[in-house]
């Protein structure tokens, strides 16, 4: 079939359907399948990392019934020499607490004071910073054992007689722990400030 052409005009073409089999759509659709399950699988071999609870601070997390402590850390130098204690104790229930806080070593048990005491439903601080920059007498203990950079284990008992006990991080009166030199009787009270 011949279609005279006009100058100016389009040519008609015959239209004609792209078909493909039936075998060949099936194949194509069970391979996307594969592909699909395929690479969804990996999320089951690997669990969702953010939704883990973890410690996003220098320090370590401790929950009882009572209380929630956070940032649990010992700043001090270490061998021998004072340490103040660092954590924010969030009282869960629904009375005051006296929270008490002791340094385990070798089987031997050496409660540090002040205790803190913490209203209900309420929060504090036990290196002794409190609301809009008041300073209370801070947890310290006369000495820590070992070096920065290594263990102590610490016992929280609440005024109800809950316990439990953790090792947490030593950590040197340097960085943003320089504020601590002070309290500790070092010479870095001008860093402190900085």
């Amino acid at each position: 079939m011949h279609v005279s052409e006009a100058p100016g005009r389009l040519r008609r073409v015959p239209r004609t359907l792209i078909t493909t089999p039936p075998a060949r759509r099936l194949t194509l659709v069970v391979a996307a399948l594969a592909a699909t399950a395929g690479l969804s699988a990996c999320q089951v071999a690997s669990p969702i990392t953010t939704a883990q609870p973890y410690d996003p601070a220098d320090g370590v997390s401790l929950d009882t019934e009572e209380v929630s402590v956070r940032d649990l850390l010992v700043v001090s130098e270490g061998n021998g020499t004072p340490g103040v204690i660092v954590g924010y104790v969030v009282n869960n229930s629904e009375e005051p607490l006296s929270v008490e806080v002791a340094l385990e070593e070798d089987g031997t048990r050496t409660v540090l004071t002040p205790a803190v005491e913490i209203a209900a439903d309420s929060a504090g601080r036990l290196d002794g910073r409190a609301a809009e920059g008041e300073f209370v007498d801070p947890v310290i203990a006369a000495q820590i054992p070992g070096l920065p950079g290594g263990l102590v284990d610490l016992r929280i008992t609440t005024s109800t007689g809950e316990a439990t006990s953790t090792s947490v991080p030593v950590l040197p009166p340097d960085g943003v722990y320089a504020n601590y030199a002070e309290l500790l009787g070092g010479d870095d009270a001008a860093t402190a400030t900085e």
